[in-house]
Protein backbone atom coordinates (compact mmCIF):
# COMPACT_ATOMS: atom_id res chain seq x y z
CA UNK A 1 0.00 0.00 0.00
CA UNK A 2 1.70 3.17 -1.13
CA UNK A 3 0.99 6.77 -0.25
CA UNK A 4 -0.28 9.04 -2.98
CA UNK A 5 -1.37 6.20 -5.22
CA UNK A 6 -4.79 5.01 -6.29
CA UNK A 7 -4.34 1.92 -4.14
CA UNK A 8 -5.79 3.25 -0.90
CA UNK A 9 -8.37 1.19 0.96
CA UNK A 10 -10.95 1.79 3.66
CA UNK A 11 -11.17 0.27 7.11
CA UNK A 12 -13.05 -2.83 5.94
CA UNK A 13 -10.64 -3.81 3.17
CA UNK A 14 -7.51 -5.13 4.95
CA UNK A 15 -9.06 -8.44 6.02
CA UNK A 16 -10.35 -9.04 2.49
CA UNK A 17 -6.92 -8.04 1.15
CA UNK A 18 -5.19 -10.53 3.41
CA UNK A 19 -7.64 -13.35 2.75
CA UNK A 20 -7.88 -12.95 -1.03
CA UNK A 21 -4.78 -11.18 -2.35
CA UNK A 22 -2.39 -13.32 -0.33
CA UNK A 23 -3.39 -16.28 -2.51
CA UNK A 24 -1.48 -14.90 -5.47
CA UNK A 25 0.99 -12.71 -3.59
CA UNK A 26 2.54 -15.34 -1.33
CA UNK A 27 4.57 -17.22 -3.98
CA UNK A 28 6.24 -13.98 -5.01
CA UNK A 29 6.69 -12.79 -1.41
CA UNK A 30 8.54 -16.01 -0.65
CA UNK A 31 10.72 -15.62 -3.76
CA UNK A 32 11.49 -12.02 -2.81
CA UNK A 33 12.53 -13.00 0.71
CA UNK A 34 14.51 -16.05 -0.42
CA UNK A 35 16.50 -13.90 -2.84
CA UNK A 36 17.97 -11.52 -0.27
CA UNK A 37 17.20 -12.37 3.38
CA UNK A 38 19.83 -14.26 5.36
CA UNK A 39 19.87 -15.42 9.04
CA UNK A 40 20.51 -12.63 11.52
CA UNK A 41 19.49 -9.82 9.15
CA UNK A 42 17.69 -6.65 10.15
CA UNK A 43 14.97 -6.53 7.49
CA UNK A 44 12.66 -3.68 6.50
CA UNK A 45 9.56 -4.32 4.38
CA UNK A 46 8.33 -1.06 2.82
CA UNK A 47 4.65 -0.63 1.84
CA UNK A 48 4.09 -3.95 3.57
CA UNK A 49 0.27 -4.02 3.49
CA UNK A 50 -0.93 -6.77 5.81
CA UNK A 51 2.61 -8.14 6.00
CA UNK A 52 2.65 -10.99 3.49
CA UNK A 53 6.36 -10.58 2.75
CA UNK A 54 7.10 -9.31 6.26
CA UNK A 55 5.91 -12.54 7.85
CA UNK A 56 7.76 -14.55 5.22
CA UNK A 57 10.94 -12.73 6.27
CA UNK A 58 10.25 -13.41 9.95
CA UNK A 59 9.79 -17.10 9.20
CA UNK A 60 12.99 -17.16 7.15
CA UNK A 61 14.96 -15.60 10.01
CA UNK A 62 13.63 -18.12 12.51
CA UNK A 63 13.80 -15.69 15.39
CA UNK A 64 17.34 -14.52 14.56
CA UNK A 65 17.47 -10.88 13.53
CA UNK A 66 14.89 -8.10 13.29
CA UNK A 67 11.91 -7.57 11.00
CA UNK A 68 10.10 -4.26 10.51
CA UNK A 69 7.06 -3.55 8.34
CA UNK A 70 5.98 -0.04 7.34
CA UNK A 71 2.90 1.12 5.46
CA UNK A 72 1.07 4.41 4.98
CA UNK A 73 -2.29 2.72 5.56
CA UNK A 74 -3.01 2.49 9.28
CA UNK A 75 -5.73 -0.15 8.86
CA UNK A 76 -3.28 -2.47 7.09
CA UNK A 77 -0.72 -2.12 9.87
CA UNK A 78 -3.31 -2.67 12.60
CA UNK A 79 -4.45 -5.94 10.99
CA UNK A 80 -0.88 -7.06 10.30
CA UNK A 81 -0.03 -6.75 13.99
CA UNK A 82 -2.73 -9.21 15.10
CA UNK A 83 -2.20 -11.82 12.40
CA UNK A 84 -0.05 -14.91 13.13
CA UNK A 85 3.57 -13.98 13.89
CA UNK A 86 2.57 -10.33 14.04
CA UNK A 87 3.91 -10.03 17.58
CA UNK A 88 7.39 -11.03 16.33
CA UNK A 89 7.50 -8.06 13.96
CA UNK A 90 7.80 -4.29 14.49
CA UNK A 91 5.01 -2.38 12.67
CA UNK A 92 5.06 1.32 11.90
CA UNK A 93 2.82 3.64 9.94
CA UNK A 94 5.12 5.56 7.59
CA UNK A 95 5.43 6.98 4.12
CA UNK A 96 7.65 5.08 1.73
CA UNK A 97 9.13 8.46 0.77
CA UNK A 98 10.02 9.41 4.34
CA UNK A 99 11.08 6.35 6.29
CA UNK A 100 11.57 7.05 10.02
CA UNK A 101 14.98 5.38 10.28
CA UNK A 102 18.58 6.51 10.25
CA UNK A 103 21.03 5.99 7.41
CA UNK A 104 22.42 2.46 7.27
CA UNK A 105 19.95 0.80 9.66
CA UNK A 106 19.02 -2.39 7.78
CA UNK A 107 20.82 -5.34 6.20
CA UNK A 108 17.99 -5.90 3.75
CA UNK A 109 15.17 -3.64 2.47
CA UNK A 110 12.33 -5.13 0.45
CA UNK A 111 9.04 -4.05 -1.10
CA UNK A 112 6.48 -6.38 -2.62
CA UNK A 113 4.39 -4.96 -5.46
CA UNK A 114 4.72 -1.49 -3.96
CA UNK A 115 7.09 0.75 -5.87
CA UNK A 116 4.86 1.03 -8.95
CA UNK A 117 2.30 2.78 -6.73
CA UNK A 118 4.71 5.20 -5.03
CA UNK A 119 4.08 8.87 -5.94
CA UNK A 120 7.72 8.88 -7.07
CA UNK A 121 9.12 5.39 -7.59
CA UNK A 122 12.73 6.54 -7.86
CA UNK A 123 12.47 8.64 -4.70
CA UNK A 124 11.06 5.63 -2.89
CA UNK A 125 13.94 3.45 -4.03
CA UNK A 126 16.45 6.11 -2.98
CA UNK A 127 14.82 6.21 0.46
CA UNK A 128 14.99 2.42 0.72
CA UNK A 129 18.69 2.56 -0.14
CA UNK A 130 19.26 5.38 2.37
CA UNK A 131 18.21 3.23 5.31
CA UNK A 132 20.23 0.23 4.07
CA UNK A 133 23.72 -0.47 5.36
CA UNK A 134 26.66 -0.32 2.93
CA UNK A 135 26.64 -3.61 1.05
CA UNK A 136 23.05 -4.35 2.08
CA UNK A 137 20.49 -5.76 -0.35
CA UNK A 138 17.50 -3.87 -1.75
CA UNK A 139 14.91 -5.94 -3.58
CA UNK A 140 11.47 -5.27 -5.05
CA UNK A 141 8.84 -7.14 -7.01
CA UNK A 142 6.72 -5.55 -9.74
CA UNK A 143 4.12 -7.33 -11.86
CA UNK A 144 5.37 -7.85 -15.40
CA UNK A 145 3.09 -6.87 -18.35
CA UNK A 146 -0.53 -7.77 -17.65
CA UNK A 147 -0.70 -10.09 -20.63
CA UNK A 148 1.49 -12.45 -18.57
CA UNK A 149 -0.92 -12.43 -15.60
CA UNK A 150 -4.33 -13.21 -17.10
CA UNK A 151 -6.28 -12.69 -13.89
CA UNK A 152 -4.85 -9.19 -13.39
CA UNK A 153 -5.45 -8.39 -17.05
CA UNK A 154 -9.07 -9.56 -16.81
CA UNK A 155 -9.61 -7.52 -13.64
CA UNK A 156 -8.09 -4.43 -15.29
CA UNK A 157 -10.54 -4.74 -18.17
CA UNK A 158 -13.46 -5.30 -15.81
CA UNK A 159 -12.59 -2.33 -13.59
CA UNK A 160 -12.24 0.10 -16.46
CA UNK A 161 -15.52 -1.05 -18.01
CA UNK A 162 -17.78 -1.45 -14.98
CA UNK A 163 -16.21 0.67 -12.22
CA UNK A 164 -14.92 3.64 -14.22
CA UNK A 165 -11.44 3.01 -12.87
CA UNK A 166 -8.75 5.44 -13.96
CA UNK A 167 -6.11 3.42 -15.87
CA UNK A 168 -3.41 5.39 -14.04
CA UNK A 169 -4.73 4.06 -10.72
CA UNK A 170 -4.43 0.44 -11.83
CA UNK A 171 -0.97 0.64 -13.32
CA UNK A 172 -0.09 -2.60 -11.55
CA UNK A 173 2.60 -3.74 -13.99
CA UNK A 174 5.79 -2.45 -15.54
CA UNK A 175 8.62 -3.41 -17.87
CA UNK A 176 12.28 -4.25 -17.37
CA UNK A 177 13.22 -0.93 -18.96
CA UNK A 178 10.99 1.08 -16.63
CA UNK A 179 12.28 -0.70 -13.54
CA UNK A 180 15.86 -0.06 -14.62
CA UNK A 181 15.02 3.61 -15.17
CA UNK A 182 13.58 3.89 -11.67
CA UNK A 183 16.83 2.55 -10.19
CA UNK A 184 18.97 4.73 -12.44
CA UNK A 185 17.00 7.86 -11.58
CA UNK A 186 17.55 7.05 -7.90
CA UNK A 187 21.32 7.03 -8.57
CA UNK A 188 21.48 3.35 -7.69
CA UNK A 189 23.22 0.46 -9.38
CA UNK A 190 21.52 -1.21 -12.31
CA UNK A 191 19.37 -3.97 -10.84
CA UNK A 192 19.57 -7.66 -11.56
CA UNK A 193 16.08 -8.46 -12.83
CA UNK A 194 14.57 -11.93 -12.77
CA UNK A 195 11.31 -12.95 -14.41
CA UNK A 196 9.18 -15.15 -12.16
CA UNK A 197 6.11 -17.15 -13.19
CA UNK A 198 3.94 -19.02 -10.73
CA UNK A 199 0.66 -20.88 -11.27
CA UNK A 200 -1.85 -20.07 -8.55
CA UNK A 201 -4.95 -22.11 -7.71
CA UNK A 202 -7.90 -19.79 -7.09
CA UNK A 203 -11.38 -20.70 -5.82
CA UNK A 204 -14.38 -20.48 -8.17
CA UNK A 205 -14.32 -17.03 -9.71
CA UNK A 206 -17.98 -16.29 -9.03
CA UNK A 207 -17.09 -16.20 -5.33
CA UNK A 208 -13.45 -15.11 -5.49
CA UNK A 209 -13.89 -12.02 -7.69
CA UNK A 210 -16.50 -10.28 -5.48
CA UNK A 211 -14.45 -11.08 -2.36
CA UNK A 212 -11.29 -9.78 -4.01
CA UNK A 213 -13.09 -6.61 -5.08
CA UNK A 214 -13.82 -5.89 -1.41
CA UNK A 215 -10.06 -5.49 -0.88
CA UNK A 216 -9.66 -2.81 -3.55
CA UNK A 217 -10.30 0.93 -3.76
CA UNK A 218 -13.23 0.10 -6.06
CA UNK A 219 -15.16 -1.91 -3.49
CA UNK A 220 -17.87 0.74 -3.23
CA UNK A 221 -18.28 1.13 -6.98
CA UNK A 222 -18.52 -2.61 -7.47
CA UNK A 223 -20.86 -3.01 -4.52
CA UNK A 224 -23.15 -0.32 -5.92
CA UNK A 225 -23.50 -1.99 -9.31
CA UNK A 226 -27.02 -3.22 -10.07
CA UNK A 227 -27.11 -7.01 -9.60
CA UNK A 228 -27.32 -7.67 -13.34
CA UNK A 229 -24.25 -5.51 -14.02
CA UNK A 230 -22.28 -7.12 -11.21
CA UNK A 231 -23.16 -10.55 -12.59
CA UNK A 232 -22.13 -9.39 -16.06
CA UNK A 233 -18.79 -8.13 -14.73
CA UNK A 234 -18.07 -11.49 -13.13
CA UNK A 235 -19.12 -13.36 -16.28
CA UNK A 236 -16.74 -11.19 -18.29
CA UNK A 237 -13.85 -12.32 -16.10
CA UNK A 238 -14.98 -15.95 -16.17
CA UNK A 239 -15.11 -15.88 -19.97
CA UNK A 240 -11.69 -14.26 -20.19
CA UNK A 241 -10.20 -16.90 -17.88
CA UNK A 242 -12.11 -20.00 -18.94
CA UNK A 243 -9.08 -21.72 -20.43
CA UNK A 244 -7.61 -22.00 -16.91
CA UNK A 245 -10.79 -23.26 -15.22
CA UNK A 246 -10.72 -26.46 -13.17
CA UNK A 247 -13.29 -28.49 -11.28
CA UNK A 248 -12.38 -26.58 -8.10
CA UNK A 249 -11.82 -23.09 -9.49
CA UNK A 250 -9.00 -21.94 -11.74
CA UNK A 251 -5.24 -22.55 -12.03
CA UNK A 252 -3.94 -19.27 -13.42
CA UNK A 253 -0.38 -18.10 -14.16
CA UNK A 254 0.91 -14.89 -12.58
CA UNK A 255 4.18 -13.26 -13.59
CA UNK A 256 6.38 -10.73 -11.82
CA UNK A 257 9.78 -9.14 -12.07
CA UNK A 258 12.14 -9.38 -9.10
CA UNK A 259 14.78 -6.65 -9.07
CA UNK A 260 17.73 -6.64 -6.67
CA UNK A 261 20.82 -4.57 -5.98
CA UNK A 262 23.56 -4.30 -3.37
CA UNK A 263 24.02 -0.74 -2.11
Amino acid sequence: MSDGSGWQVDQNAPRHYHDQVSMFMEPFADALVDSVVTPGDAVLDVACGTGIATRSAATSLGGLGRVVGTDINRAMIELAAILPEGDRIEWREASALDLPYEYGTFDCVISQQGIQFFPDSSAGLAEMARVAKPGARVAVTVWSPLSESPYLEAMYEMLTRYCDADPDDIAWSSTRAQITTWFNDADLAEPVIQHLVRTVSLPPLDSFVPAHMMSTPWATQFGNLPPDEAASAIRQMQEKLKRWSTTTGADIPFASFLATIAV
